[in-house]
């Protein structure tokens, strides 16, 4: 018979204790999140303002100020997966990330300046020049800070919960950048109006975006990073390895889709307002204060239910929320504008939990991506999504200004109000509610395919 002995562990067998997860902390999520209000406010504010302020006050044609965004934009494509490379490869006290992100936050606060004193020039041709020369100046400091600023969600979240909070976080202070950016077109109305008072809304908004930022870059310091082991990939490897990861591929044309349709209403939003529904700029601000506070309010129910949905039930019932909100208003022609509290409450309640789910998503993905190889790509990952969410915002500026100048849109000089023909104001109503409703619904169906490709 063998008698089983017990025999005390030797203390070389000895095992450390597995250090409990550490959890993401407030002062942290706040220090990382509120450079959120310097990056939406770049990009959102010009997205709101730029083309209506180059038919309406440089008297630029609404295609040509739209190519005018469109092409240094695209030009950017090339720049933000190289901006992710060299965050994944940069080696200083400072880290990986946060150098690029300092000198971004000024070149992009800078821009927001410029892009409102423009100096005088004899043809429409050499205005339009001298923006997309702006745009593309600023949209290379803004791919500098927010690539790596996307990448470090990654890398401070050590688990899915905390991305998903950190998420949250990040959706929270989003929503404070829509509100002050969506008061940009009536701050700039408040301070006089016309070239005086948007170089004063500039100054102020571009003040904004550097203080934001800048917080970020300096709160991140004392923040545990876990930047694991760069990447050692060259530009070949980067296609190479885009190319073979299908899940995130698919993801991406789900961001893509969703950006493409952001930008189409951007870029709409204010002809929209100023000649459909008859709402002052004010009123933009109004309603997107409203929004944010329905995303930031209903951030907890969307990460309860995010823990027992599946996320593609979760983005379906946001976007289809969304388009039910576009259609709503129609019904706001002649309304007074406390109307638009309830309207932009239901929206911004749908919005919150596609932008939640996308972000989490994403992150996922790269945490995944990292976990499986042992490497550092998220930042090559960023600097595409980030690439293509730009590409999204600058194509839907062009839809803009190719379709209501098509519907017969007449541009004007100094703001003075020019009369709209019926056709044009009607293509304006097309481009915001109805093109706007076609690739949200398209990208239900981009992220249903995402979907059945992880389960299987």
């Amino acid at each position: 018979m063998i008698t089983a002995t017990r025999t005390a562990p030797s203390p070389a067998h000895h095992e450390a204790p597995t250090p409990a997860p550490r959890r993401l902390g407030v002062a942290a999520s706040l220090g990382f999140s509120v450079g959120m209000i310097g990056d939406r406010i770049f990009r959102d504010a010009p997205a709101l303002l730029l083309l209506i302020f180059m038919t309406n006050y440089l008297a630029i044609p609404p295609a040509m100020a739209g190519l005018a965004i469109f092409v240094p934009k695209l030009l950017i494509i090339f720049v933000d997966p190289l901006v992710g490379t060299l965050s994944d490869r940069l080696d200083t006290r400072w880290g990986r990330r946060r150098p690029l992100m300092l000198v971004g936050a000024f070149l992009a606060s800078a821009a927001i300046v410029l892009f409102f004193h423009v100096p005088h020039f004899a043809s429409a041709m050499a205005q339009a020049a001298y923006m997309s020369a702006m745009v593309l100046v600023g949209f290379t400091g803004y791919s500098l800070y927010s690539v790596p600023y996307l990448v470090m969600a990654s890398e401070i979240g050590e688990n899915d919960d905390d991305r998903r909070r950190m998420m949250s976080w990040r959706v929270g202070f989003m929503a404070v950048a829509v509100t002050v950016s969506a008061y940009a077109g009536g701050f700039a109305q408040g301070m006089g109006g016309g070239f005086a008072g948007y170089a004063l809304m500039g100054w102020v908004y571009g003040g904004i975006c550097l203080v934001t930022m800048l917080a970020t870059v300096f709160a991140t310091a004392g923040v545990p990073i876990g930047e694991g082991r760069a990447s050692s990939v060259t530009i070949a490897d980067q296609i190479r390895l885009l190319a073979r990861s299908e899940r995130y591929l698919r993801l991406l044309l789900v961001g893509f889709l969703q950006k493409l349709a952001e930008g189409v209403g951007y870029g709409s939003f204010a002809y929209f307002c100023t000649y459909v529904v008859k709402q002052p700029l004010s009123g933009i601000g109004l309603v997107v204060m409203a929004a944010s506070a329905g995303q930031i309010v209903t951030q907890p129910l969307w990460l309860r239910a995010s823990r027992r949905w599946a996320p593609t039930t979760l983005y379906t019932v946001g976007v289809l929320g969304w388009c039910l909100n576009l259609v709503l208003w129609l019904a706001m022609k002649g309304q007074s504008e406390w109307w638009l509290i309830p309207l932009g409450l239901q929206g911004g309640f749908a919005a919150g939990g596609f932008l939640m789910v996308t972000l989490a998503m994403l992150s996922n993905t790269m945490a995944a991506d990292a976990a499986a190889s042992g490497e550092n790509h998220e930042g090559v990952y960023s600097g595409l999504w980030l690439a293509c969410e730009k590409l999204g915002f600058a194509l839907g500026a062009l839809v803009v200004g190719v379709v209501i100048g098509w519907f017969g849109f007449v541009e004007a000089s100094n703001g003075t109000a020019v009369a709209q023909s019926q056709t044009a104001v009607s293509g304006i109503a097309i481009t915001y509610c109805g093109i706007n409703i076609v690739i949200y619904v398209i990208s239900i169906l981009a992220i249903r395919r995402y979907a059945r490709f992880v389960a299987a």
